[in-house]
This record gives structure tokens, C-alpha cells and sequence, in this order.
């Protein structure tokens, strides 16, 4: 039956002409592309520093009964400068890494709500839409308003650089973040900081292909564009949706001619040379085993994410407060859950915590 099955759908994939594209994806080309090549800096040494943000969060205790978690959240900075040394770049670290953590709780409940900011309230009141990932989406949001601040902060504080944040300069509207950015974009305005915002990853269809934007430009265009490149979304494109502000312009970028994907490139209006700022970042992203993305963001997102190896020693020191407020080894083995409800596999360790 099994072997049968298999011919079936074989057959049938035959009938589908596996493999083959019609029409404009056969070919892969879009007449209406807005594609520019451009080259690395001439001077590499004169390259803008570059100031890199990223954000990560992981779940402590999750006290599903209450709608509460205690989570801890990160935010790193890096900052990077060019030189070389006997015709080799080197990437260096102009300022020592800066790391921000922030224990926080995150609840629905109205009296916690009301002993908080008041950001986490309107977080709360999207989050609760989603009830199968409403404590996911509650927690990422309270970091990418870490990320923002934080955004606004070295806007505020530093000249004369690059400044790239982790994911796109768009914010959800009900969000209420216009006021945060505003400042953003003014701060670099007067401080010729130039700002951008690379995605990791993107679901977005802007190319009108049935493909991701990244992975139809890598799969159809990247023979096409051998070389550095950047495709610019047109903005009446982007104003046709109305659930986010957007605070740059959309691109697409091949930042190596090696590089491993297309990017997400969003770019603060006020830029006038994108060309160069587009030189200067992929100045920045010649790294061997990541070629096409940023030296500052890889770093930053390895040491926003090690906020998960401090995991086990905030939860050991939580046992401890939990059980100076007198709850029942019950009541704490009960929080000592995912956010989905799923037991710690850590369980004789906590059980130790708590009989000592």
C-alpha cells in the first residue's frame, strides 16, 4: 500500500511539471524592478563607525492560572569601526558591548497592569486577541519598546555614525510608538547619524510573487546581479497597507556578492546619498562565514540571545524570593512551566531548590 501511494504521487507531481515556472516567474524577470548596483568605498578607513541594536527576551515562570510570566528581557549594543592592516580589513570594536537587562513581569491582570507603564496596558490589549500566542506576542512587543528607547537613546547620544537596528523601521500603528520615532528621526537629523533597519527574515509578498521577497530575489535575480545591489520598493506599495508607520524607505539589498540571502533594508527618509550609506554597510559585511550581513548585528544578536545561558541562575534565585513569600512548593512547582503550559525538564533541580 505504502509503495503504491508513492507511485501515485509521483505520477502526479509528473502531471504538475515539477520543477518548471510559467509565465514571468519562468524567467524571472519584473520590468518594473527598481534595481541599482553599487560598489564598496573607495577608502575603507573613512567608513562611518557603525552602531548596531538587537533585543531577545525568554520566559522564567509562567503562571498560566494568573495570565502572568516573569520574563527577562536583553537588549545589546555593539559598535564597530574599519581598518586595515597590511591590505587585510579588520573589524574592530571601537566601544566595549553594552548588554541591558530587565527582569519584568507580564500579565493581564488590572492590578499589575495598573502598577506598570503604561505600555504594557496598550501591549496588553493587542496581545489579548491572540489567545494561543498572546504571551509570545506580549513579551515581543514590551522588547522591541527596549529596542525603540534604546534606538532613541543612541540617536540622542552619538554623531557621525551608522546607526542599524535588528528588523524593519515600521511600527505597529495601535502601538502608539510615533512619538519615539519622531525623535529617532530628528535626533539623527541633527547629529548626521544615518539609520537603517535590516530584517533578519521577511514573510512580506511586496514583488507580488508568490515567493517571499528575499527568496524570490535570490532564486530569480541573483545571476542577474552578480555584484552589490539594492532593489527600492516603491512607497505607494507600502502606504497601501494602513496597520503600521513606516519610518524609512523599503529595500531589498545583496550587501556581498557571496551573500547568503537578500535583505530587508529600510533606510530613514531623511537619507540623501543611499548609495553611500548602502557602500558602507556592506563595508561591513564582508565576514567569511556570514557574508552579506553586518558584522554589528551578528555580534549583537549573539549577545542579545545569551540571555537564555542566565536562565537557570534567575530561576534558582526566584525559587528562593518565591519561598520567602511563603507559597506552597505546589504553587511554585506550578509556575515552573513554559509559557505554553508544558513542564521544565529541569524538574529535579527545582525540586532540590525547594526542599533545601
Amino acid at each position: 500500500m505504502k509503495t503504491t501511494d508513492i507511485q501515485n504521487v509521483i505520477e502526479l507531481l509528473k502531471l504538475a511539471k515539477f520543477g518548471e515556472e510559467i509565465g514571468e516567474e519562468k524567467d524571472g524577470q519584473k520590468s518594473d524592478l527598481e534595481a541599482k548596483s553599487f560598489g564598496l568605498p573607495d577608502e575603507l578607513t573613512k567608513v562611518l563607525p557603525l552602531i548596531t541594536v538587537d533585543g531577545s527576551y525568554c520566559f522564567l515562570f509562567s503562571f498560566l492560572g494568573a495570565e502572568t510570566w516573569i520574563v527577562l528581557f536583553r537588549i545589546a549594543i555593539t559598535e564597530y569601526c574599519i581598518e586595515l592592516k597590511q591590505n587585510k580589513i579588520h573589524y574592530c570594536i571601537k566601544s566595549t558591548p553594552k548588554i541591558y537587562d530587565n527582569l519584568n513581569l507580564i500579565s493581564f491582570n488590572q492590578s499589575v497592569l495598573s502598577s506598570q507603564p503604561s505600555v504594557f496596558t496598550t501591549v496588553s490589549e493587542i496581545a489579548s486577541r491572540f489567545q494561543d500566542r498572546k504571551a509570545q506576542i506580549f513579551a515581543s512587543n514590551i522588547m522591541t519598546y527596549f529596542e525603540d528607547k534604546t534606538l532613541e537613546k543612541l540617536s540622542e547620544t552619538n554623531k557621525n555614525c551608522i546607526l542599524i537596528k535588528d528588523g524593519a523601521l515600521i511600527t505597529f500603528k495601535e502601538l502608539n510608538r510615533g512619538g519615539i520615532y519622531k525623535n529617532i528621526i530628528l535626533n539623527c537629523r541633527m547629529n548626521d547619524v544615518l539609520l537603517a533597519g535590516i530584517s533578519k527574515s521577511t514573510s512580506t509578498h511586496l514583488l507580488g510573487n508568490v515567493y517571499t521577497d528575499d527568496f524570490f530575489l535570490k532564486k530569480y535575480y541573483n545571476h542577474k546581479f552578480p555584484d552589490l545591489t539594492y532593489v527600492y520598493i516603491p512607497k505607494d506599495i507600502i502606504e497601501a497597507q494602513t496597520k503600521f508607520d513606516v519610518w524609512g524607505d523599503v529595500h531589498f539589498a545583496k550587501l556581498h556578492k557571496d551573500a547568503v540571502k537578500w535583505f530587508r533594508v529600510d533606510i530613514d527618509h531623511n537619507v540623501i546619498d543611499k548609495d553611500r550609506l548602502f557602500s558602507s554597510i556592506a563595508a561591513y559585511s564582508m565576514v567569511h562565514l556570514l557574508p552579506g550581513y553586518p558584522i554589528g548585528l551578528i555580534e549583537t544578536h549573539k549577545l542579545a540571545k545569551s540571555v537564555r545561558d542566565l536562565k537557570e541562575s534567575y530561576e534558582i534565585e526566584l525559587l528562593r524570593e518565591l519561598k520567602k513569600l511563603g507559597l506552597r512548593s505546589d504553587d511554585i512547582l506550578g509556575g515552573a512551566v513554559d509559557m505554553n503550559g508544558r513542564e521544565f525538564n529541569s524538574f529535579h533541580e527545582i525540586l532540590d531548590q525547594i526542599s533545601r
